[in-house]
């Protein structure tokens, strides 16, 4: 058999086989390659936060070919798709603020969307901002595009203990997201507040779907029952669909790689039913029984909201970065932010020995154990990265590929006082469609993130030189 020569789209996919059996199925989802526009046109876009700049001197390897000791360590499978900036400031090393200056709201807010910022006290908790940040520029553009109008959800944002060490005192520093402040909003008002409950995260997400591809379907107004159906019969998944499967591989003519792909889906899931009744029939089954796992999509529970302890919050920003890989793989969105933790992140990490919170080692300079809660953020930056390297856009390319991946960050600090505001190692990932050449280091010579914003902003489409304040640009650096 031999591919079509129009790829395969989410719309032909839903209709063949319903959208239920779509969601449900990541081959079938995998399939979808493409939406009307190209990703070497509109790459996905995704701002993946963290609170407290990764220490520079210990992030500082000579190559991408030997990360070991370094925060970043657990990145090393992904070098070749990695950019590495040294000596990148943000704001220019000085906060950039109409009033009150402090480091803090200035790492948040500059890292984000590169402009200047306000106070209503004297405390970095009580900062806010009327710009807006670099995933809102790119989703607005993408929305406004005719040709992008079948994507549902401008974007999405989700998060994890996504708190500042002090909300309660003011809440400044937990934000990342944030539209152009319109008239009659509150001081928080343009702020987007991220989801940290993974099942109302997943809810809406399958919400969207459904109501965005019911139209494409060939029996619309079944394809809820269905969802909710397939949902709660988990023993017969197989008779769902395997008659359209076999009609697909027909009408699509796939070729010989996908063809296999379906083959092989199919026989796992008649194994998965054999093994299921085999063990509902058993009289000697155990509670350890093994049985081969239905390969059903099911609602995620974790919620990260007023956590600070990454024993608990790791299974919640698991959960967020599969939601993520799902919504990139229906293509309901092109544009992501996942914050794992505000400014002044409060968080600590018992089972490796992180007691304190984090912001309370960067002022007591206590380094290696930075090192080694930074460490915990690398291995969900590359989590993610391979969750988008498991997504099949075609033509050989993956959604890491097709994606621009920036990993922000804000102020680091080395004693009771110090925050500094440069040599912040920022990362971006991804080749955003081809854009890119990835795989290694980049001395930024003083220059600001803002002008990282401006290449996404370039490979998004927006031919710009300047993002946030236009006296920190010099214009894109990849």
């Amino acid at each position: 058999m031999s591919r079509p020569s129009t790829p395969l789209s989410r719309r032909e996919l839903i209709k063949t086989f319903g959208l239920s059996a779509l969601l449900l199925h990541p081959v079938l989802r995998n399939m979808a390659y493409a939406a009307e526009t190209p990703f070497e046109k509109a790459p996905r876009y995704v701002l993946f936060f963290k609170g407290g700049s990764f220490y520079p001197s210990r992030t500082n390897p000579t190559t991408l070919d030997n990360l070991a000791g370094t925060p970043i360590a657990p990145l090393q499978p992904h070098a070749k798709d990695l950019i590495l900036f040294k000596n990148m400031n943000i704001h220019g090393g000085t906060p950039k603020s109409e009033g009150y200056k402090e480091e803090h709201a200035a790492g948040v807010i500059g890292c984000t969307t590169g402009n200047s910022y306000k106070y209503t006290q004297n405390d970095s908790y009580f900062a806010y901002t009327d710009n807006e940040s670099i995933d809102i520029r790119i989703a607005n553009h993408y929305k406004s595009r005719p040709d992008l109008s079948d994507v549902p959800l401008a974007s999405l944002h989700l998060g994890g203990g996504a708190h500042s060490d002090a909300d309660q005192v003011g809440v400044g520093n937990r934000f990342v997201s944030f539209r152009n402040r319109a008239k009659g909003d509150t001081r928080y008002g343009n702020a987007v507040e991220p989801i940290q409950d993974a099942g109302q995260a997943f809810d809406m997400l399958m919400r969207t779907a459904i109501n965005s591809c019911s139209a494409q379907s060939n029996q619309p107004g079944r394809e809820a029952a269905n969802l909710s159906a397939v949902q709660a019969r988990r023993d017969s998944v197989l008779k769902f669909i395997v008659a359209d499967i076999k009609d697909a591989k027909l009408k699509f003519g796939l070729d010989t790689e996908h063809a296999h792909k379906l083959d092989g889906m199919l026989e796992n899931w008649s194994e998965t039913e054999k093994s299921a009744r085999q063990a509902g029939q058993s009289p000697t089954r155990t509670a350890n029984a093994k049985m081969a796992a239905c390969p059903t999509l099911a609602r995620p529970t974790g919620n990260g909201a007023n956590k600070f302890n990454l024993d608990q919050l790791s299974p919640v920003h698991d959960q967020m970065i599969n939601l993520i890989k799902l919504a990139f793989e229906m293509d309901l969105t092109r544009v992501a932010a996942l914050t794992l933790s505000g400014g002044s992140s409060g968080q600590t990490w018992p089972s490796r020995g992180v007691h304190s919170a984090h912001h309370q080692l960067e002022h007591s300079g206590n380094v290696e154990q930075l090192v080694k809660i930074d460490t915990y953020y690398s291995e969900k930056f590359a989590g993610l990265l391979s969750a988008l390297k498991t997504i099949d856009d075609g033509n050989g390319r993956t959604a890491l590929y097709n994606s621009s991946v920036f990993l922000g960050m804000e102020c680091w600090s080395n004693s009771s006082s110090g925050h500094y505001l440069t040599n912040i190692p920022f990362i971006l990932a991804g080749q955003a469609g081809g854009r890119f050449k990835t795989g290694g280091i980049v001395n930024a010579n003083g220059r600001n993130n803002n002008d990282v914003h401006v290449s996404c902003l370039n490979a998004a489409g927006i031919e710009t030189k300047t993002f946030g304040l236009p006296t920190l640009c010099k214009g894109p650096i990849v």
